[in-house]
This record gives C-alpha cells, structure tokens and sequence, in this order.
C-alpha cells in the first residue's frame, strides 16, 4: 500500500508537471513576469504626493494606462522629493508599455536610472527595458535588437539575472529559432546563481520541438547539480515521446546517479505506453543489479490496466526473480486482477514445494481472500501439498468457501486423512455447519 500511495503522490506531481519559473526575487505566486506589475498601496500619508499616488495606482489597476502615467509624471514633476517620486518613474514606464508607447515607456525608465539610481524598482525598471526592446526589436529597430542579445548572451553576475531573464524571453518572442543556441548557452552553466535563468530557459525549451531539445534535456537531467532541475528534465522528456526521447530516458533511468530523478525516468516511460518503453520497463524489473525500490515501481506501472500477456509476463517473471520482496510484490499485482489463469497459477505456487512456505501461504491467501477460489481448487491445493502448515491454513479456507464442493471436501479430510490432527481440524469446522451433509458424515464418523 505504501508503494500505491507514493506512486499515486509521484503521478500527480509528475502530471501537474513543472510550473513557470518564478522570477528572481519574486515568491510563488507573487508574479509571473521577471519584473513588477503591482504598486504598492500608499504608504506615506502625510507625502504630499500621497493623493495623487493614490490616483495613480487606481487608475493602472482599472487598465486606463495613459492617465496612470500622466499621474505618475505629476508626482515626479510636482513633487521630486516625494517618498513616491523614485518609483512613479517606473510605474510611468510600466503604464505607457501597457499603453502600447515604447518609445515613452524606455525613455522613463531610463530616466529613473539616471534621476533615482537608488529606487526600490531599479531591478524591475532594468528586467522592463528589456522586454519593450524586445518588442522594439520586433518591430525592426537593430538597435533595440543588439541589446537584448547582447544581454541574452551575458554571462554576467547574479545582480544580473532579473535582466538576463527579460532579455531571453524577450529573444524568445523575437525569433524562437534563434533562441536555441542562447537555451543551450544558458542551460550549460553551472553556477548557483543562474538557476532562475536556467529554470526559466528550460521552461521555454521545453515548448519546442526537435532533435537538438532532447540532447540538451538529457545532459540535463544527467548533469545540472540541481536536483528540481534534473526533475524537471525528465518531465519534459516525458512530454515529447519520440523515440530519441524513450532513448534518452532509458539513458536516465539505466545509468542516473540519483535515485529520485531515476524514478522519475521509469515514470515517465510508463506514461509513453508503447511497446519500447514496456520493453525496458520488464528488463528493469529483472534486472538484479537495479534497487529493489524502483524494480518495485517498474512492476507496479507494468501493472497498470494490463493485458492478458502483461500478467502473462509477470507470472513469468515471478519464476524468473529470485528477490522475495520483488516476488510478493508481483504476486500481489497478479492478484489483484482474479480471474482463471490466475487461480491456476496461484494453485501452482501453493502446490510447489520449491516456494518457500511464505511464498506458499502468501499465495493461498491471494487465492482465497477475494473468494474467487472454487472447492476443487482448494480441494486441489490441499492434495497437492504435504506441509501441513499449509494444510491447516487450505483447511481453514475450505470452511469459508460458500461452494458445497469444499464442504465434501472438508468431510473426506475427517474422515480419511492419514493426519489425525489435520482430521480434528477438519472435523471442527465441519461442526460449525449446518448443512444436512455435514450432521449425516459426523453420524457416520460416530457410528462407522
């Protein structure tokens, strides 16, 4: 059942998959953009600007852009001393890229750089600019288009980053052919402090398509040296299903170093449902030298929805897997899909004196706790074992059974097995029935 619950916990995780990478310096949830799309509420009440910041942050939320950025430049231009005027700068800005005026929206936040080098928002003013030369670039201004790439392709510091995120989406939007060397770029570094530009480069890669994306995802997910990374990787893998994708995630799973991100691999193939990744999931059952916990998983997807040759292939492999655990672990899958060939092969490990006695009696438990089990197979069990734990325990079973068969079979074991503590086992049972043929065979035992 843990197995169960953690392989469900993993499936939901794994099909809600990676979310837009949050911004440097921005929580979950707070934004989706690399820069800030909120002021803040008023703060200083006795500013004078403080009415008309007021003004100004309502006029941006009800989306009348122009009119907020006419506010915003009245606190700048009436009140520069105001505890608002650094930032109104970048709201400014803000409102005349929402307004559709690029050139007005680069020209203030430019000026806030120059007027308040100090603000709260310069970093969000900075990550902004790039994204209006973005859509400066788009419309045919090379100069606007030199500095997003040029920014694109910065290895620069961490104080960098918010730019460099702006800047590679905004190349993104540019020309997305163009963007893949700058993704690989981006995605080859290893320092700690790109991991929010490598989140968001690997979430835009992971929306193309193409040879070259699974090469990178599988370096990837071998080698970043953040583990959420790694993960991530392995999703978007997932998502491709192509062939050079099953190629790359039988790569992970065969030959990762972390077992998490492994287990990721083996579920994610499982999801692909084509006969390759059935294929490599039954060899990594039966691979000896796999850890036992993931050979578990691998027999749990196989388990999944099977087809008669999927149970046909786990009753194989139960004879072919020398692992108890793995072993109680198929059986327990084989059980939980009763039908003919199940019983029959249930009856074949109880009657086995190869099988341990667990395995015996773990198998006469599958076969009889769904009730499934008719008296001649029971009856057939009991014949077919000597050991008489096993014995009591097929015994025990036959008193259950509702079919009239295991109640004949009951009064034959009274009666005639050369076993007297087996016989007054039987004979108990056969006390506790009130079926007319069992008061007749214990009158026959009493007067022979």
């Amino acid at each position: 059942m843990k197995l169960f619950a953690l392989t469900v916990a993993l499936g939901s995780l794994l099909a809600a998959g990676p979310s837009r990478p949050v911004p440097f310096g921005a929580t979950q949830g707070e934004r989706a953009e690399p820069y800030a799309t909120t002021p803040p509420a008023a703060w200083a009440q006795g500013d004078p600007a403080d009415s008309v910041y007021r003004l100004a942050r309502r006029a941006l939320d009800q989306k009348e852009y122009a009119t907020a950025a006419r506010l915003f430049e009245t606190i700048v231009s009436r009140y520069p001393r105001s505890d608002y005027a650094p930032d109104a700068l970048y709201w400014k800005g803000f409102a005349l890229y929402r307004d559709g005026d690029l050139d007005g929206a680069v020209e203030a936040l430019e000026s806030q750089a120059q007027r308040f080098p100090r603000a709260s928002t310069r970093s969000d003013a900075a990550a902004l600019v790039m994204v209006v030369k973005g859509e400066q670039a788009k419309r045919g201004d090379a100069g606007a288009r030199r500095v997003v790439n040029d920014a694109a392709r910065s290895s620069g510091g961490c104080e960098e980053t918010e730019i460099q995120i702006a800047a590679l989406d905004a190349v993104q939007r540019m020309d997305p052919e163009r963007a893949v060397p700058l993704l690989r770029k981006v995605l080859a570094r290893r320092d700690e402090c790109s991991l929010p530009l490598r989140k968001n480069a690997l979430f835009i890669l992971g929306q193309k398509a193409g040879p070259d994306r699974e090469k990178i995802l599988l370096d990837l997910a071998k080698t970043d040296p953040n583990s959420e990374m790694r993960k991530d990787a392995v999703f978007y893998l997932a998502q491709a299903k192509s062939d050079l994708a099953v190629d790359a995630l039988e790569d992970v799973l065969l030959h990762g170093n972390e077992q998490s991100v492994r287990s990721n691999a083996l579920f994610s193939l499982a999801q692909i449902r084509s006969d390759r990744s059935r294929k490599i999931l039954r060899d990594f059952a039966l691979s000896d030298n796999a850890p036992q916990s993931l050979r578990n998983d691998a027999i749990f997807h196989l388990a999944q929805r099977p087809s008669d040759d999927d149970l046909a292939w786990l009753r194989d492999a139960y004879g072919r897997i020398t692992d108890p655990k793995v072993r109680d672990d198929i059986m327990f899958h084989v059980a939980t899909h009763p039908n003919a060939e199940t019983n029959k092969w249930l009856v074949s490990v109880v009657v086995d004196p190869k099988q341990s006695i667990e395995q015996r009696k773990n198998a006469l438990f599958h076969l009889t706790s769904r009730k499934t089990a008719t008296g001649d197979e029971l009856a057939t069990v009991y014949d077919g074992t000597t050991t008489a734990e096993v014995k009591k325990d097929i015994i025990f079973s036959l008193a259950q059974s509702k079919d009239p068969k295991a109640l004949d079979k009951l009064i034959a074991i009274a009666k005639r097995d050369p076993s007297i503590e087996l016989r007054k086992e039987a004979l108990f049972h056969v006390g506790q029935s009130k079926d007319p043929r069992a008061l007749k065979a214990l009158e026959e035992i009493v007067t022979p």
